[in-house]
């Protein structure tokens, strides 16, 4: 059963293959808008995050992708 997290920008979190980095931006494709904190209950449809992970810039799309969060921001 997926577990409901609420995700912020600031926020640092985990997803496959040992990969993990630091949210800067949510966005929600649906609406095309960005947000500061999206409640996440597992079903990741229509998200994207935007994660820095100290060498790249990524956007994951987070349908059917497991992550978890490593630290909240400061």
């Amino acid at each position: 059963m997926p577990q409901e997290i609420i995700l912020r920008v600031g926020d640092t979190i985990g997803y496959p293959k040992g990969q993990k980095g630091l949210i800067e931006k949510i966005r929600i494709i649906s609406s095309g808008k960005c947000v500061e904190e999206y409640v996440y209950k597992g079903n990741g449809k229509n998200l994207v995050l935007t994660l820095k992970d100290g060498r790249s810039t990524t956007n994951l799309w987070v349908k059917d992708t497991p992550i978890y969060k490593i630290a909240e921001r400061q």
